[in-house]
């Protein structure tokens, strides 16, 4: 008899543990948010450079999202600028070339790689390294501050 008790309660155990699993796991929402073409390049610059082997999987998912296509190269005029290992736009004086003439792109985060960016910036700041580019991502990630498109209609 006692022996079946136990098992009784290992079951009703069991099933409150996966019941509750299951509503959290419902209730879980990856970070979504629309990044620009310059938050994104700026959001590439500062991935980590090393790390471990799942730290770096992540980090080259990364930067395959927040990369630009070739079409988005093509769009905004993007050249290389080897002296300052960046990049810039080919001529910034033409109205239809620039960071704005490529749409937002939504990019989902998950948990680990919303922490590296976290993380990347809190050290910046840290460091009182943080410069005007990183603001914008500073604001979004870290203070969880992402503006609703719809403030300026």
């Amino acid at each position: 008899m006692l022996n079946r008790r136990m098992k009784l309660t290992a079951v009703m155990i069991l099933v409150f543990v996966l019941l509750m699993s299951a509503m959290a796991l419902g209730a879980y929402e990856p970070f979504k948010v629309k990044l620009g073409l310059f938050d994104r390049m700026v959001c590439l610059a500062i991935l980590p450079p090393e790390g471990s082997y799942a730290t770096l999987k992540i980090v080259r998912e990364l930067q395959m999202e927040l990369a630009p296509t070739e079409e988005e190269n093509i769009k905004a005029g993007l050249i290389s600028d080897l002296i300052s290992g960046g990049v810039t736009i080919d001529d910034p004086d033409d109205p239809e070339k620039g960071w704005d003439a490529v749409e937002p792109k939504e990019i989902i985060f998950g948990d680990i790689a919303k922490g590296i960016i976290v993380a990347a910036l809190e050290k910046l700041n840290d460091a009182e390294k943080l410069t005007q580019q990183h603001v914008n991502l500073y604001a979004i990630f870290v203070e969880g501050k992402i503006e609703d498109e719809k403030e300026g209609e």
